[in-house]
């Protein structure tokens, strides 16, 4: 491979560790909250778990949503692989975008949260609409995913249907927000991104520390 076609390599390299910390080290819009670790996903300890009408709700943050064994480490190792496949020419560039494309939507979920009960903040992609008001949103980590900037990784993406009364006024959109419900690892394809979890009959509530 001549300088030049490695010199691009290596850009694009840089580009797609950049991916690789967005993939693994996502936060949501609660830098001081605590991150949950596995093994406290059913945990009892108290200011992690909150009650509403009788239900009880883990509170996560965006890193428990995110396997334990999925580093950057061994992303980089199948990465690099792939890239050394490579060949030099006019669609470099788009082979080095398809291979982010497939890390982003394949990001791998938690499956030890299929089927808990979670509070989850973030900012909402909307899909669908009911008289002015959001029924149907994808929830996101950062302000303006999936509309203004990139999605993020599938496995930061929760595609969520709202209980009636608890959807969310289009005036509203910008502002981030808490979901309650049953979380599931049940992965969605929609018109702005691929979502890795899926929350029906989800509460909502304007967000607060």
């Amino acid at each position: 491979m001549s300088f030049c076609g490695r010199f691009r390599l290596y850009r694009y390299r840089i580009i797609w560790i950049f991916l690789l910390l967005c993939a693994v080290a996502v936060k949501g819009p609660h830098p001081g909250a605590q991150t949950l670790t596995d093994s406290a996903v059913n945990s009892d300890s108290i200011g992690n778990v909150i009650y509403k009408d009788g239900v009880a709700y883990q509170e996560l943050m965006w890193d428990a949503l995110i396997p334990e064994a999925y580093t950057a480490e061994e992303i980089m190792a199948k990465y690099d692989a792939e890239l050394a496949k490579i060949e030099e020419g006019p669609d470099m560039a788009e082979q080095v975008q398809r291979l982010a494309d497939a890390l982003l939507n394949n990001a791998p979920v938690n499956d030890k949260l299929d089927g808990a009960f979670v509070k989850l903040p973030g900012f909402i992609a909307p899909l669908e609409f009911s008289d002015e008001v959001i029924t149907e949103f994808l929830l996101v980590p950062y302000f303006g995913a999936c509309v203004h900037v990139p999605p993020p990784p599938a496995n930061q993406t929760v595609l969520v249907k709202t209980v009636e009364r608890h959807g969310i006024k289009a005036d509203d959109a910008y502002d981030p927000v808490w979901i309650m419900g049953e979380l599931t690892t049940e992965g969605a394809t929609t018109d702005l991104a691929e979502a890795g979890y899926y929350m029906a009959d989800a509460l909502t509530e304007p967000y607060s520390e």
